[in-house]
């Protein structure tokens, strides 16, 4: 990973540049720089909202200043946001809070912050996350009314059909565009020679397929999403055909090495094969590229090209900026790409503390109110809760939430059948069980956990427990998906072998804490030593079993019992890939959202116990123990605070390196074998 500053870049610059013709009628070398942002998600300072404190290791405020040292660098450059920019931390939620009370919120304070903060930046062009989806259509649109730069998505229709010809081939002029697929911008360059020179540059952007699952009751009937391949290859030779010298894709989508199918969700591979593309931009998989990928087949690691494509991918939380130097060369009547070099800067190569303070004085407003409004005490406990060892025991972080969906839909189910089950989803009495998920397990990075220590609860602490905008859903299935359920969430872990003494880490490389559910109300052990049965996109791999000794009330689970599982609309329309959960289980869709219900849940333990309330974790799962000499470790966080809250079986150790360099500056614990 190239954590470069000024003087290796200019040093870059030249040697891309080359020896120059003295022909003044051909075009001298031009190096373009392409800068892009991805899955900033609203970190616009460099400011933890969950823990309330200052974090220099993430934010746009920060991100800024290394956008102008590289411009400094390079006047011949675009500047590109590849998505999920206007959700993710409690100052959007605020923003949408405030929309949703008043309408007119956005044009009485100038704009959505983080818009406004591109604005000052002034960005080229920006491509659309999954995550610009969650708060609804109308709220998007009004958002991107106040961008000044160009915003692209071309897999995204209106309709409710995705219309196809008597070839089978997608009827592009039968479709309308819900947004601009692309843009052409003349770039005004100077030459190797001195010279003005202009580019057209075309911009391609391109969304995730399954943001119809992940966001379907926003999304149903209403948009319809082309596989991303598909739409790359229709739209490519259309914007060469329109003068496009270089096209580049802004995908907000990830790299995996899996065979090509339809709508894929992480698809750079298979884009960057596509005849006319120039340069690649990626996201969404909040990883850092080139730097934090395995060399596999057609990505080259080190050198930031897949399929021989420039590419680049700038982490999370605006904890890196990612460039490309193009060095262009005129030749046969037309601009070509004759060399490339891709890199990221990270913002920890800044001064601790220092930000662009021209984006801090534009948002300082909303920032403060932010902070105002998480502050308000709803309850009070007598005893923290945390997710630092999520992954390796049942904890409190899940046990509330799921104490939470359970109170609120038992509510629900007994109002239905004092209806009779008219008008409403939850008309059988059934049992209902639930299933959360650690949001924060460590995946972005080692403040990347939750952590609500004793005393007054606020709306922050609940930000932090929950952190998505989810709604609460309800699914019925029987006890034969309630065990496939959990096979899929064991995908997370790696097998572990019980007779090595060799090192051996718990979880897997591409670690998603948000599919790791746990569902209560039922019991169960998880047997690391066995194959997974599925692997992360949900096709089983191996007829191996991590799950045994499911229980409900004491006895072994009828496979054929039905249930009501409460989770979130992410999971009941099929997000994650879980068996049997694709939406068409769905039988209750609550209007509330998850954190309202969280909310409302704190405050009535509050007025049932004003003195406060203690979260009792039930130990409902665990992991099959393994022998003692049996050397499993998994990744928490380097707070020393933290040691004091790990139990007899884990112990933190020193002097082991991280498996992988993303988790490098985390604290390793060990699990103690029996």
């Amino acid at each position: 990973m190239h954590f470069t500053l000024k003087l290796s870049a200019v040093a870059v610059l030249l040697a891309l540049s080359g020896c120059q013709s003295s022909d003044d009628s051909t075009p001298g070398d031009v190096n373009l720089r392409l800068m892009e942002t991805s899955d900033v998600h609203s970190n616009l300072l460099s400011f933890d909202y969950y823990q309330n404190k200052r974090d220099d290791s993430l934010g746009l405020a920060r991100t800024a200043l290394l956008i102008k040292q590289a411009r400094d660098e390079n006047g011949n450059n675009l500047l590109i946001d590849n998505g999920d920019l206007i959700q993710g931390t409690p100052l959007s939620d605020y923003v949408f809070s405030q929309y949703k009370g008043d309408p007119d919120y956005l044009t009485k304070s100038a704009g959505h912050p983080a818009i406004k903060v591109l604005n000052e930046l002034k960005y080229d062009v920006g491509n659309l996350g999954n995550h610009e989806f969650n708060y609804g259509l109308e709220f998007l649109a009004k958002t991107l009314s106040g961008a000044s730069y160009q915003v692209v998505n071309a897999n995204v229709f209106d309709g409710n059909t995705l219309k196809r010809d008597s070839d089978g081939k997608v009827d592009w002029d039968a479709m309308p565009q819900h947004f601009k697929p692309y843009v052409l911008l003349d770039r005004q360059v100077k030459d190797a020679n001195g010279k003005m020179q202009t580019i057209k540059v075309g911009v391609l952007g391109m969304n995730p397929p399954q943001i119809l699952q992940w966001d379907k009751h926003n999304l149903e009937g209403k948009v319809v999403v082309a596989d991303m391949v598909e739409t790359a290859e229709h739209y490519i030779p259309e914007m060469h055909a329109k003068g496009a010298d270089l096209v580049i894709i802004a995908a907000h989508s990830g790299i995996t090495g899996t065979p090509q199918e339809p709508l894929m969700e992480n698809a750079a591979i298979y884009l960057a094969q596509v005849k006319g593309l120039d340069a690649l931009l990626l996201g969404h998989a909040h990883k850092a590229f080139p730097g934090e990928y395995p060399d596999i087949e057609k990505v080259d690691n080190k050198t930031g090209k897949i399929a021989g494509v420039p590419a680049v991918m700038p982490g999370v939380t605006g904890n890196h900026l990612g460039i490309i130097d193009l060095k262009l060369t005129y030749q046969d009547g037309r601009w070509q790409v004759a060399d490339s070099h891709s890199e990221l800067r990270k913002v920890k190569v800044l001064p601790s503390g220092e930000e662009d303070q021209g984006v801090v004085n534009l948002i300082q407003t909303v920032h403060d109110e932010t902070i105002e409004w998480l502050s308000l005490p709803i309850g009070k406990l007598t005893a923290p809760i945390h997710s630092f060892f999520s992954v390796a025991q049942d904890d409190a972080s899940i046990q509330i939430v799921s104490d939470a969906q359970l109170w609120h839909v038992e509510q629900v189910k007994a109002d239905c059948l004092k209806q009779n089950g008219l008008n409403c989803g939850l008309k059988e009495d059934l049992p209902v069980l639930s299933a959360a998920a650690p949001f924060r397990g460590g995946r972005n990075g080692p403040n990347d956990y939750t952590w609500v220590q004793a005393g007054d609860i606020s709306g922050r602490n609940v930000a932090d427990l929950y952190v998505f905008p989810n709604t609460l859903q309800v699914v019925k299935v029987d006890g034969a998906t309630v065990k496939e359920w959990l096979e899929k969430s064991a995908v997370q872990y790696r097998q572990i072998d019980p007779n090595s003494d060799q090192a051996q880490w718990l979880v897997v490389d591409d670690f998603r804490p948000y599919n790791l559910d746990a569902i209560k109300g039922v019991s169960y052990e998880v047997d690391v030593t066995q194959p997974a049965r599925y692997n992360q996109d949900g096709k089983k791999v191996s007829d191996s079993q991590r799950i045994s000794q499911l229980t409900y009330n004491g006895k072994a689970i009828d496979p054929k019992q039905n249930f009501y599982v409460v989770t979130n609309n992410y999971r009941a329309s099929g997000g994650g890939s879980f068996p049997g959960i694709n939406g068409q289980a769905l039988v209750h869709e609550d209007p509330m959202e998850t954190r309202e219900v969280l909310s409302a849940y704190v405050k009535d333990l509050s007025d049932k116990k004003s003195a406060g309330f203690e979260v009792k974790v039930d130990n409902n799962w665990h992991l099959k123990p393994l022998p003692a000499k049996t050397k499993v470790y998994f990744y928490s966080s380097p707070n020393p605070e933290v040691e004091k809250l790990a139990g007899p079986t884990l112990k933190r150790v020193e002097g082991v390196v991280a498996n992988d360099p993303k988790f490098a500056n985390h604290a390793v614990y060990q699990l103690l074998g029996q």
